[in-house]
């Protein structure tokens, strides 16, 4: 009998311990700026997006990511057969950013995919400031519900280029672009955080193409530091720049070598470290960058 009771009660602890773990696996996260997508280039002709498309699509089923944060995306039903072809994953938001002083749709969209449910997702413009009055594009973001409860919260954002910064004027104008557009995004978290006071919230994500980096490369520009400041943990930690070199230039391109551009910045998950997926030049002069998500 007692061996019986022994039996049951070591039955019961193994049963509740695998329901409490069912879930433990990390839910994997991928940021990449597909360039141009699809094609790799303006007006790319159709044989040039075919084979972009079919370029991204076998590494994405190769990295199986949970939640995928895309830039750089031109076409949204292309973008909706890619995502399409990735078993239980849908498109919760896909931007819509004008072209600048248009109605026209740019060419360079924020997007989330992902295989959780959405509570909700949208995009939003950045507002133009008095001294900033041209800010382009936005963020995409999401409200996707965690596999053990609560909620994971995400950003898919593409800064400011270094497009006009070779001089000192347009060095600060680039920094204060990007500076700019983080503040408006931490704004927008204090606003979630009010408005999903109710439900818990597993932890924040901030990824994308950020087009600079910690290494002092861009002496101006703070985002990175800002993003510290404001607690969140910069998941490239203590990462050799040599492995972490997420953009690559094209060989009659001189103006900048291989540097780390895309990020992926969180809070309230576990200081995990991201992992920088070397793809074919080919296939987008960005490299994936893959991070998994643990609730504390």
């Amino acid at each position: 009998m007692k061996s019986f009771l022994r039996a049951a009660i070591l039955a019961y602890a193994l049963g509740l311990t695998l329901s409490l773990t069912a879930h433990a696996e990390p839910t994997t996260a991928l940021t990449w700026n597909i360039e141009w997508f699809p094609g790799g280039r303006p007006n790319a002709k159709q044989a040039e997006k075919d084979k972009q498309f079919a370029e991204i699509q076998a590494e994405l089923a190769k990295l199986k990511p949970d939640i995928f944060l895309a830039q750089e995306v031109s076409d949204e039903e292309a973008f909706k057969k890619l995502v399409a072809t990735m078993p239980g994953m849908k498109v919760d938001v896909f931007s819509r950013f004008l072209q600048p002083d248009s109605e026209k749709i740019g060419a360079q969209q924020c997007c989330i995919a992902s295989n959780l449910k959405a509570n909700s997702a949208f995009f939003e413009p950045f507002k133009p400031t008095e001294n900033l009055p041209n800010l382009r594009r936005g963020f995409a973001f999401a409200a996707l519900e965690h596999p053990d409860g609560g909620l994971i919260m995400l950003y898919s954002v593409h800064l400011k280029s270094n497009r006009g910064s070779d001089t000192p004027k347009g060095e600060i104008y680039v920094a204060n672009t990007r500076k700019e557009s983080i503040r408006q995004i931490l704004t927008h978290k204090v606003e979630m955080e009010k408005r999903f006071a109710g439900q818990k919230i597993v932890g924040w994500l901030i990824g994308g193409d950020f087009n600079t980096n910690h290494d002092g490369q861009f002496p101006k520009c703070t985002v990175v530091a800002d993003l510290v400041k404001a607690g969140f943990h910069n998941t490239w930690g203590s990462t050799p720049k040599k492995q972490r070199l997420t953009w690559h230039n094209d060989p009659w391109y001189k103006k900048f070598k291989p540097t780390t551009f895309d990020y992926m910045m969180t809070t309230g998950f576990k200081e995990n470290i991201s992992k920088a997926i070397s793809v074919p030049r080919d296939t987008s002069d960005h490299d994936p960058v893959m991070l998994m998500l643990e609730a504390k």
